[in-house]
């Protein structure tokens, strides 16, 4: 199939001149010089050729009859006689006016036809030569090796990057030297032929056009892409979502800009660096889209990470109050790109709420927040987005920022004074964002009561003024200097600190290590002197928390020693201060046969070495969750009870045996006086975890 542009003419070609031959075609010689069979004046032919390059000079002679330039200005004037010489050129171009090089293209250029074809351009070989160093090259020695033939040059350009669309364009560049030289346009996908296309000819000028239209038009400024860092910053001031278009339109066009502008073959960094930045300012609604979700996961990465960058105390209520927007628009779509989106959209939401807890007193001083509270939450939105706000400050909870957060949410919000009535609070009695943040300063204190102990051990009590020192102390039921000395079992609050975790109604807590204390410390007064062939434990020089996971409900197992095998009760699971490698802390059950203060070198303590708390010693309330007194009795009658045989891999102990294992037990200690002892054991040592309850131990 042959595809021409502009009308075919009859043999005899039209012509501006009546001095031309009816029916012009090149010299059919073997020389290079082409020759002209009509007699003209060479000066006159000369300024006729300027003419025809320049526009200038012949023409001015003539202007007199079809212009007044006596009230022209000098700049229009040029631009006249420029858009008379595109004029010319262009119909040259379109009635193939002594064409003498002919263009071709074969592809696959429609979406329901998917046969090849071929698409044929008519050109001039002194356009394409002048205006491109690829056919410059291709093109000069072209008049040397012709040979006579009727038939003009055929050149056949690759497809891709040429299609037939962004072909023309580019010829009419050539013709020119502007884009808009028709009524006809292009989408985006032409656009980014047209200029693969131009740095496949070497046309820098058609480059820069295109370049500069997907630019301006088609993505509206594309956030700036022309501007270095530096620049745009001094031209947003750090702002977010204001350096450029968040239409629906570039939403969609900008994840295709990127994938162009990082192509191998494009590579261009204007391009890249605009769309990188729209992608940013694009956080929210702009991300719910499936080009968005379609960008390779290197490139989705690094979107998140440039986020990050913007996620300041400045931008952090417009970037939460977009994060639930875009949730809210993933909700309503069901195709399987948006767990995409929404996995980035929650990680992104994760940054900013560590930011919104760790500057809380920065965040709390934003013009979106005072706006809120100036108006009380009278608005519509304004309860919602309270709530947003709140629920972020329980989601980023830690032990370094939970009480400055209490001290931010009181001093900052709460305590306000009114703007115009110093001794009143800006927030009224009823208002329901008082409410609204009277309720995380309460899940705030909940939660510092729980994990008081890691607050204290990571400093996050020593950034306090004196009055929220006070009031957290007093909430706490706690003096104020136990909130900043050095860690220590006696001064922790009776009940568990756990790791981690999330507040609210719907947050599951998960347990992590926990230090219980429910009795006075006490310290081993005997240093140990002999190592067995296991290490031994030696005391810790400093208190401060287990590295390990204390088990508030002891597992029933069989320990074995050198000469001895006895049953007990793990509770603790880690790393002992001051020794190498794991160990496990356990709970024997003792009775009066049990005679000795130490196993193995190894002495007996109550769940406290070196003045760290590891584990409780038959603490009611730690044994209780679920079972009542008498579930506790049959644990203590299992590891004392002589019925039955002790399980071991398979095979049975022999009665005779356990009776052994019964008389080597240890008795109880001077270091305290309650049923059972705690031992720190290696966990090789523990041969077998029973995994029967109830009756069946």
């Amino acid at each position: 199939l042959s595809l021409t542009l502009g009308v075919d003419f009859t043999s005899v070609s039209r012509s501006p001149s009546p001095f031309r031959a009816p029916s012009p075609s090149p010299s059919t010689g073997t020389g290079a010089v082409l020759r002209i069979p009509i007699a003209i004046n060479p000066i006159l032919f000369s300024n006729e050729l300027e003419y025809l390059y320049t526009g200038k000079g012949f023409g001015e002679a003539f202007e007199f009859l079809f212009d007044s330039t006596a009230s022209r200005e000098e700049g229009d004037e040029e631009e006249a006689r420029i858009d008379k010489l595109r004029k010319d050129l262009v119909f040259m171009w379109r009635s193939r006016l002594y064409s003498d090089i002919r263009i071709s293209l074969t592809g696959i250029f429609s979406s329901t036809n998917h046969e090849p074809t071929t698409a044929i351009f008519s050109s001039h070989r002194f356009m394409l030569v002048s205006r491109s160093d690829y056919f410059r090259t291709q093109l000069q020695d072209w008049a040397d090796s012709l040979k006579p033939s009727s038939e003009p040059l055929t050149v056949t350009l690759p497809s891709p990057p040429f299609t037939p669309a962004s072909l023309h364009f580019t010829l009419g560049f050539i013709y020119t030297g502007t884009l808009a030289f028709s009524n006809r346009t292009f989408d985006l996908d032409t656009a980014f032929h047209i200029m693969r296309s131009a740095s496949y000819l070497s046309i820098d000028t058609l480059y820069d056009e295109i370049q500069a239209r997907i630019v301006q038009e088609m993505m509206h400024g594309l956030f700036h892409a022309f501007l270095e860092f530096s620049e745009y910053e001094a031209a947003t001031g750090g702002k977010w979502g204001t350096g450029g278009c968040r239409c629906r339109q570039c939403a969609r066009r900008a994840p295709r800009v990127l994938e162009f502008a990082i192509s191998e073959d494009v590579k261009n960094p204007h391009l890249e660096r605009g769309a990188r930045r729209a992608l940013v300012g694009l956080f929210g609604e702009g991300w719910c889209i499936s080009e968005f979700a379609h960008l390779p996961q290197k490139t989705r990465d690094a979107i998140v990470k440039g986020l990050a960058k913007r996620t300041t105390p400045m931008n952090i209520f417009p970037l939460l109050f977009a994060s639930h927007a875009a949730l809210a628009r993933l909700g309503t779509i069901i195709d399987n790109w948006s767990d995409t989106v929404k996995d980035m959209v929650l990680t992104a939401r994760k940054t900013i709420d560590e930011v919104m807890c760790s500057q809380a007193d920065q965040c709390f001083e934003q013009p979106e927040w005072l706006d809120i509270m100036e108006s009380d939450g009278v608005r519509f939105e304004d309860g919602e987005r309270v709530e947003w706000a709140m629920d972020s400050i329980r989601r980023g909870l830690n032990e370094k920022n939970a009480a400055a957060l209490y001290q931010t949410l009181v001093s900052a919000v709460l305590l306000r004074p009114h703007p115009t009535e110093p001794d009143q609070a800006m927030l009224s009695a009823t208002s329901h964002v008082r409410v609204s943040v009277e309720q995380a300063r309460v899940d705030i204190l909940r939660w510092l009561r729980r994990r008081y102990l890691n607050v204290k051990q990571e400093g996050g009590f020593d950034c306090l003024e004196p009055w929220a020192a006070k009031e957290i102390a007093s909430e706490l039921e706690l003096s104020v200097d136990d909130m900043f000395s050095p860690v220590s079992p006696s001064a922790a609050p009776r009940g568990t600190v756990k790791g981690k975790g999330r507040l609210g109604a719907n947050a599951t807590h998960e347990k992590q290590a926990s230090v219980v204390s429910t009795s006075s410390a006490a310290t081993v007064k005997e240093s140990l002197k002999r190592k067995s062939s296991s290490d031994t434990i030696k005391e810790a020089s400093t208190p401060q928390l287990p590295r390990g996971a204390t088990l508030d409900i002891g597992i029933p197992c069989i320990i074995s020693s050198k000469k001895a095998r006895f049953r007990a009760f793990a509770r603790y699971i880690g790393e002992v201060e001051g020794e190498l490698g794991p160990w496990v802390g356990v709970e024997v059950p003792m009775n009066d046969t049990w005679p000795g203060e130490k196993l193995e070198g190894r002495a007996w303590h109550d769940g406290t070495w070196g003045g760290i708390r590891y584990f409780d010693i038959g603490a009611s309330n730690d044994w209780d969750y679920d079972d009542d007194r008498a579930a506790r009795r049959r644990k203590f009658d299992w590891a004392s009870s002589g019925k039955g045989t002790l399980k071991r891999e398979g095979d049975q102990l022999s009665i005779d045996r356990a009776k052994r294992l019964r008389s080597v037990s240890p008795v109880a200690s001077d270091v305290s006086n309650s049923e059972s002892r705690g031992l720190f054991v290696r966990p090789q040592q523990v041969l077998y975890v029973v995994d029967a309850v109830g009756s069946d131990l």
